[in-house]
């Protein structure tokens, strides 16, 4: 699209022109940090999560919010949208990775399992799988129908802040902590680490 959108520890979202560099909407609701946006395909809907343990849907044209989402008992560390538009993922310090329909805004499914914050989500281009970080030094890979944990990555040797899917959806790249500081390449139909990318 032509703008960007950013949230902020003000409780804000901001809808910013990429031609002027002006922001065009300001969205107002949270009452805590927000710390993660995602942007349906569509370009119709923005979905934040915030430190006061909610995630918003909103109107992309008008700014305005269309639902809320209420079910992690912490903060919401991180918001995915699914490439058809059909799932909210989202991850929070409560340890859980929690499934939400964008359309009626009902949670489908909590995934457990990680015993630490959940920091980072990504799901697969085709719908089938999503992956977490934590502050557990794991990587998850869980089903998206099932819920069910498919593997479980281990390498880092601090919390994993950042996971993101390559284009064919054969390779995840991660982000580690404090003490790790290294990204790291896995193929995921081995579960194997093939890179360790030290800067």
């Amino acid at each position: 699209g032509e703008w960007v959108v950013s949230g902020s520890v003000d409780e804000t979202l901001r809808v910013w022109s990429l031609a002027s560099g002006l922001t065009t909407l300001v969205l107002t609701g949270h009452s805590d940090t927000v710390r993660s946006v995602a942007i349906s395909s569509n370009d119709q809907y923005i979905v934040s999560a915030s430190f006061n343990t909610t995630l918003r849907v909103w109107s992309l044209a008008t700014g305005e919010v269309i639902r809320v989402l209420q079910g992690h008992s912490s903060c919401v560390n991180s918001v995915a949208i699914s490439k058809t538009d059909q799932y909210i993922v989202s991850g929070g310090n409560d340890s859980t990775v929690r499934v939400w329909s964008l359309a009626s805004g009902d949670l489908i499914r909590v995934l457990q399992g990680h015993g630490g914050r959940v920091w980072s989500i990504a799901i697969s281009s085709d719908e089938q799988f999503v992956v977490s970080g934590s502050d557990d030094k794991t990587i998850r890979v869980w089903s998206l129908t099932s819920g069910e944990t498919t593997q479980v990555l281990r390498g880092h040797t601090g919390r994993v802040l950042s996971v993101s899917l390559l284009s064919d959806d054969k390779y995840l790249v991660s982000g580690g902590g404090y003490p790790d500081y290294l990204v790291r390449v896995w193929d995921l139909s081995t579960g194997e680490q093939t890179q360790e990318l030290k800067g």
